[in-house]
């Protein structure tokens, strides 16, 4: 396990250029605000550039060191979410152009696999040339998916570490260490982001940030063949998928959750995960994210407890 100093590398890395990006965006204007304050502060956007640069350049000079095939089947993927991400953070662009820039991301991965089978844990199904159809679809909604839990601070940056480490730890589980650490250099990287996006965020990760989270399970679901994994660690993006549908996503309309002079978060009356949380329990943005933290890693506890029946 000669990649071990990834993670490493990659905590420390993305810890001091995540301060330096937020201030550089926010002196070019790429902020918004934070509405789910008293007070409405103005935080540097599209931090996910910081995740970027603390992961891409690393995999990249390891490659170069090890030339190891399987980090091109991650990175670029990656890369190519994370840069439709930036492109909607800077000119916030159509939605359905997004959707379709996001196919792009699951391109290199028709070329990069020999395998056609899904696996289904009780069965494994060989469903030929449909599978690599898949396969861009799978990654563009999982990108989409993690884009939607999210609003509050900390939300989508800490599912995206629990989720991670969660595979991560499944993966090691099948008897790839080496592949299990590298998806624990993402980890470390959120978890570095996380220190500054946490109640009170200092920068919001954007559709930069947000988008990578779901291409990187994905890409790493659809590498180690156990995509059903992939979909139980983004059940909690799934629900508010399936909400968000009943609504036919018309969210915005309504607004953002309103605040008292305490700071209890008082929902809009439409369907969300946050919105029946807060709807059923006193609670600010502050000791919200922490409960929806949880319910991933029941999730992720559930992925863990399956790999581990199935080896």
């Amino acid at each position: 396990m000669d990649n071990i100093l990834l993670p490493i590398i990659s905590f420390i890395l993305t810890f001091i250029v995540t301060p330096v990006i937020g201030k550089f965006n926010k002196a070019h204007g790429i902020y918004g605000v934070d509405l789910h304050k008293i007070q409405k502060f103005e935080i540097p956007e599209a931090g996910g550039i910081a995740l970027l640069l603390g992961t891409i350049p690393i995999f990249i000079l390891y490659y170069l060191i090890t030339f190891d095939s399987s980090i091109i089947m991650f990175i670029l993927p990656v890369t190519i979410i994370g840069v439709v991400g930036l492109i909607d953070d800077l000119y916030n662009i159509k939605q359905s152009l997004k959707t379709l820039l996001c196919l792009l991301g699951g391109l290199p991965l028709l070329f990069l696999l020999n395998n056609a089978s899904l696996n289904l844990i009780l069965f494994t199904a060989n469903i030929g040339v449909f599978y690599y159809i898949l396969i861009p679809i799978g990654i563009t909604a999982a990108s989409n998916l993690t884009n939607l839990l999210a609003g509050f601070n900390g939300e989508e940056i800490g599912l995206g570490v629990i989720s991670t480490l969660s595979l991560s730890i499944c993966i090691f589980l099948l008897g790839d260490p080496k592949t299990s650490v590298y998806l624990l250099t993402f980890t470390m990287a959120f978890l570095a982001f996380l220190i500054y996006n946490k109640y009170p965020a200092k920068i919001f990760p954007g559709d930069t940030g947000t988008l990578i989270v779901g291409a990187i399970i994905a890409s790493f679901s659809i590498i180690k063949n156990i995509e059903i994994i992939g979909v139980i660690l983004l059940l909690p993006q799934i629900i508010e998928f399936l909400f968000k549908s009943i609504r036919k996503f018309s969210g915005k309309k309504y607004g953002p959750t309103k605040i008292d002079k305490d700071g209890i978060l008082h929902p809009q009356e439409y369907l969300s995960v946050a919105n029946v949380l807060t709807s059923n329990f006193k609670l600010t943005e502050k000791k919200l994210v922490p409960v929806i933290w949880f319910i991933g890693a029941i999730f992720g506890l559930i992925s863990i407890i399956i790999t581990y029946s199935i080896i």
